[in-house]
Formats: C-alpha cells, structure tokens, sequence
C-alpha cells in the first residue's frame, strides 16, 4: 500500500507539471536543439553560438552513440542555455491545426469496415531509401559527424538483425556512386545495396538500380527540372523526384514527365515527437498532396520515403538513419528495383507504426492483388489491409536514446490520441475509415481490416495511416500505402 502511494504521488507531480522542459534529461535537451538547428538544407552552421557550446560541453562516443558531459563551466551552464532556447522554440507548438479542424467536422465513414487481431503476418522486406555517407561533399562543416557507406550498411544491418528482417540499401550521395563499390564486397546475408546515386542540379533526383559506369553520373548539377529528368534516363535506374516542394519554387507534378517515383516523405524531423518544436523542413505535407493530385489526374507515381540521413544527430543516429522507412510486401530483396517499379510498397514514419500492406480483389475473382496492380471487374470489390506489429517491441538505438524516449513517452502519456486507417479513392474521396488503439496489437497479434467498396469505373484504393492528438488539436502521418488499381486504362 505504500508503495502504491508513493506511485500515485509521483504520477500525480508530473502531471501537474507537465510539460516541463526542467524535468529533461540533459540527452534530451541537446538532441533537441541540435535538431532544431537544421536548416531546410540539412546543414547544421558550426559556428552558431548554441551549437558551439555544446560541443564545447559534450565528449560524443560514434560507437555506442552516448554522449558524456565533460566537467567544465560549459558544461555546467549548458542546461539552463538550452532549456531558455527550447522554451522559445516550443511557444507556437499548441496552434490548432488545420487538419484536425477538417477531421473533427468530417461525417462517419459512408463503408462499414471490420476490424480485426490476427496472427498472420505479411511476409516482406524493408528498403532504406535515399541515404547519405561522409562521400556527400555538402555539410563539411560536420565532417566530424558524418559516417562512412560500410559504418552506415553495418548500422542498417543490425537493425534488420533485432527483427529477423532482410532489406535493401541504396546509398545517395551526391553525383557519385562509389559507396556502393564499398559496401557491396559486404557479406549481403541480411542486407542487399543498391547502385544508386542523388543526382541534378537544383532538382534532386534519386536514381536507384543504376548501371555501372553511367557515363552521365558526375554530371547532375548541369541539369534541374524536366531537363534532368530527360538526361536521367540513360541510367536504366528507378528514378525518384526527391523532395519535390522543399525548394522555392517546387517542382510541381505537372513536369514530372515519365518519373518513376516521387519522395513524399523526406527525413523523420516532420513525425513525432519532432514535431513538438514546430520546426518545418521538407514541407512533405505539400509534396504528399502533389502525389494525390497527380494520381487524380490519372498519374501512376510511385509514393517513397526516404530518410535523407546526412550527419549523426547523438542519440538519434539510428532513428533519423532508418525512418522514414519503405517495406515491400514481398521476400526477395535482391528484386527490390522490380518491386518499387511495379510500386508494390507502403511507408512508415515512426518506429511504433506497423509495416502497411494494402490488398483488393473483385467479390467474383480468386487472386488478390497488390499494391501497385491493377484489379479488373465490376461490382463490389473486397480491401483488405494488414499491419504488421511484429517489429514493434524490439530494441532501437542505444542507451542514450532510450533514455531520451523514455523522458518523451513521460512529456506525453497523458494526451488523448487514437490511430486511424482512413481509405481514398482516385478523386481523394475518404471512402472508409477505422479508429483503433495500437496498444491492442504488438509482434503476436496483428490489424486487418475489411470492407466492401462498391466500384463502377476506372479508380484506385489507398490508405493513410493517422494518429491524431486531441489534446494537442493535431495529427500526424503514420504511414501510407501505394494504390490498388481499378480498371486502369
């Protein structure tokens, strides 16, 4: 009885003073800042005063990603500097925003859908998509933190390890593919690389699968626009438009010509718990609507993520190494470029969401099909998605990390969220809609859903994954899938 009362007091202290960045751990404080010191580059200026006393402070160990502080004056005032910094950065967390304002005015979903545990898993694969190594010539001024491609492909392989996984790699740097040529004598049992390559000038292009000794590579900074995309066809590679709305002006949809895929998800800094600093990078919201606008248009796109990982952020290598990450349903890694081709694929932004795979068949037909594939009939045609949580309970990053994730599920425990499947036809429709509570599902017991849409024309099925805040009055992106096809022409 004691012990259960010295518990509720506890629990009832912090959440009367929750949130309080004086309660951080000092992990907790720098990864934060140093984040938040990002710029929409992905460079970090070495010389910003904040920045500069933190590393002045901290001894950073690659291996073990921990950080120690050292015991000078620096280091003594570090805390008080960076929870002045942080208080600034978080003032406008709390705006509403827009789209939960559009989803607490939404009707019920016009399809019954039923919900799901199962035990059947979705067989599949991870692909890292568009990762940098020290071989990128931009961020030198972070040279310290950059890591090299075999440092990077055995960091990526270990997290496959922990979930008895297997994958696919394609490191970007810039106009160069030699980290491939590195990383590719690596025993390949777990973890398969890409020969691929970012590539153009003030368009950023992913070219993944290319061939050897593409006589064009050390010249993407000669092209941008429609024009790199043109000269990107001689590669033979599954080309990418990445981060298509993070310059000024973006690159619109409209000149996407015969690309392959577009990034509609780039670095994890716009998920959660990043978000708490209100930091916008990437602007992937505007780059996810370009997809669906183009696919209303009758554009077959292929939708990616990539984690864009540039430099170390200590205690969040792992983190901002591997999501957003790609999963393909499907065993054979080494078919990874056929299978982005065909765009059997979905993503997830966060290490808590389940790996997505999206099914549909025609009530009359035997074969469901996948992503990607185009389902021919009429009448009602049965969905089906899986999650898959199996990947969920198994270990991520170090010490440091989890004692920073633990100090962050503690600064928000007590908010209101739900997770939401919510399902799209080809004109961005909401069709269907699932409410759950993910802590019913963990590696044993996985989602399904099912309904039945009634179709009459050429249209396509996909889905977006939501967890939704109604404390915060937010929503964030979970995952999404790539479409089902209906009767495409």
């Amino acid at each position: 009885m004691k012990f259960l009362l010295l518990a509720l007091l506890a629990t009832t202290s912090v959440l009367a003073n929750v949130p309080r960045l004086q309660d951080a751990p000092i992990e907790w404080l720098i990864t934060r800042t140093i984040q938040s010191k990002i710029n929409n580059e992905h460079h970090i200026k070495t010389n910003d005063k904040t920045v500069q006393n933190i590393l002045a402070a901290i001894d950073y160990n690659e291996q073990t990603d921990e950080i120690t502080l050292r015991k000078n004056s620096q280091a003594q005032r570090l805390k008080s500097e960076l929870i002045s910094y942080l208080s600034t950065k978080q003032k406008t967390y709390l705006q509403t925003n827009k789209d939960y304002q559009n989803w607490l005015t939404e009707s019920s979903s016009p399809i019954h859908t039923k919900l799901y545990k199962t035990k059947f898993k979705i067989k599949g694969h991870y692909y890292f998509n568009h990762v940098h190594t020290k071989i990128s010539q931009d961020n030198s001024s972070v040279d310290f933190l950059k890591i090299s491609p075999t440092r990077t492909f055995n960091l990526v392989e270990t997290f496959l390890k922990r979930r008895s996984y297997k994958g696919s790699l394609a490191l970007c740097d810039h106009d160069t593919d030699k980290g491939f040529d590195e990383i590719n004598k690596l025993d390949q049992t777990y973890l398969s690389p890409l020969r691929s390559v970012e590539w153009g000038g003030k368009t950023h292009m992913a070219l993944i699968g290319i061939k050897t000794n593409w006589d064009n590579l050390a010249n993407g900074r000669k092209y941008s626009g429609e024009e790199s995309i043109i000269q990107s066809r001689s590669s033979n590679g599954f080309r990418i438009i990445n981060h298509p709305n993070k310059k000024t002006p973006p690159f619109p949809y409209t000149s996407w010509l015969d690309v392959d895929g577009v990034e509609v998800w780039n670095t994890s800094m716009e998920s959660p718990p990043f978000t708490r600093l209100n930091i916008k990078y990437s602007n992937n919201k505007e780059a996810f609507k370009q997809w669906t606008d183009s696919l209303s248009k009758g554009h077959n796109y292929v939708a990616m993520a990539g984690s864009d990982f540039h430099f170390i952020i200590p205690c969040y290598t792992e983190r901002t190494l591997i999501y957003p990450v790609n999963f393909i349903p499907a065993a054979n890694k080494e078919a990874t470029k056929d299978y982005l081709q065909a765009g059997r694929s979905s993503f997830t932004t966060v290490p808590a969401a389940p790996n997505l795979t999206l099914q549909a068949k025609f009530i009359q037909n035997k074969t469901w099909k996948h992503m990607g594939e185009n389902a021919k009939g009429a009448g009602f045609l049965s969905v089906r998605l899986y999650g898959d949580f199996s990947h969920t309970n198994k270990r991520l990053g170090g010490r440091c990390y989890n004692t920073i994730r633990r100090f962050s599920k503690l600064f928000t425990f007590w908010k209101k969220r739900k997770w939401e499947a919510r399902f799209y036809n080809k004109k961005g429709d909401l069709i269907a809609k699932q409410a759950f509570n993910p802590k019913w599902y963990n590696y044993k017991k996985h989602l399904k859903i099912e309904f039945q849409y009634p179709v009459s024309s050429n249209d396509l099925i996909r889905v977006e994954l939501w967890s939704i805040n109604r404390k915060m009055k937010s929503i964030a992106l979970l995952g999404a899938t790539n479409p089902v096809y209906i009767n495409r022409n």
